[in-house]
């Protein structure tokens, strides 16, 4: 991923903000994911899927996993960073070759840096021209963040429905334990009347869950059933069988980077480039 303009108050960002920022082989060690999980968002980096992570308390870990699984985009991916209030939006034009993200900071009317109202609508509205989103949300689950964009800020279902992916996290107390764990993974998308669909279609927005944590096993459940499986090949354009391969492909490779202990930023950038050269 190469960034087109300085990021401003984007947490871990290279080490900008946060002198060692967590790889994602460091998220998965730490349980917050499983390698399959992450090898879903790898998939949905490489289609430029457009992410929300979300979670109410400060230091759930919202921009810090984020950060880290941007590793796997491409390296031909563009990334702009907005900077709150004021923006332009003065963005080089998106390419079918490679994604170019938006990248806000945060969806919230907190800080100056953040992006809320007008902005926001902004964004959303600049997601039917072909670019992407990575962005964080104050909210704990998938319904609340949809509420926040549609209720307040005002953004068309139809334009939500650009959305791909909204990761809730949780930070939990156990056994004297802190615990941050990606809670579920919503798949949004406009309504296609399907089996599985949550929320009302007939307004323009499908949701689906292929990801839940169960907390009291500490275990997840990640695209159990085919429909879900098929919901997901849909959405980032691709056959089945071939989201199945490419996954199995990706989980594997960052199951050895576990096992061979590769977790420091560089190492795994490094490993995830010789991978993605090896793939061309």
């Amino acid at each position: 991923m190469r960034a087109v303009n300085q990021p401003e108050s984007w947490w871990g960002w290279h080490g900008g903000n946060q002198p060692e920022p967590l790889s994602i082989v460091q998220i998965i060690q730490a349980g917050t994911m499983p390698p399959r999980l992450a090898a879903v968002f790898w998939l949905g980096l490489e289609q430029g899927a457009s992410f929300i992570f979300a979670a109410d308390p400060p230091g759930s870990g919202k921009t810090t996993v984020l950060t880290a699984l941007l590793a796997l985009a491409p390296p031909d991916t563009v990334a702009y960073f907005t900077r709150g209030w004021g923006e332009t939006f003065d963005l080089p034009p998106p390419d079918e070759s490679y994604p170019t993200y938006l990248m806000v900071n945060e969806m919230s009317d907190h800080l100056p840096v953040y992006s809320w109202g007008p902005y926001v609508i902004r964004v959303f509205e600049l997601l039917t021209e072909d670019y992407s989103l990575c962005t964080t949300v104050h909210a704990d689950t998938v319904e609340e963040v949809i509420e926040q964009l549609e209720e307040e800020v005002g953004v068309p279902r139809e334009h939500l429905a650009q959305l791909t992916f909204i990761v809730p996290l949780a930070i939990v107390q156990q056994d004297g334990r802190t615990l941050r764990r990606v809670r579920d993974v919503g798949l949004l998308g406009p309504s296609q009347g399907g089996p599985g669909e949550e929320g009302p279609g007939e307004r323009g927005l499908a949701v689906r869950r292929i990801a839940t944590w169960d907390e009291q096993r500490d275990t997840f459940s990640i695209l159990e059933d085919g429909d879900a499986t098929a919901a997901l090949a849909a959405r980032l354009g691709m056959e089945e069988g071939a989201l199945d391969e490419k996954l199995a492909t990706r989980e594997a490779f960052l199951e050895r980077l576990v096992a061979d202990g590769v977790s420091s930023m560089a190492a795994v950038q490094e490993a995830v480039d010789a991978f993605q050269q090896g793939a061309r």
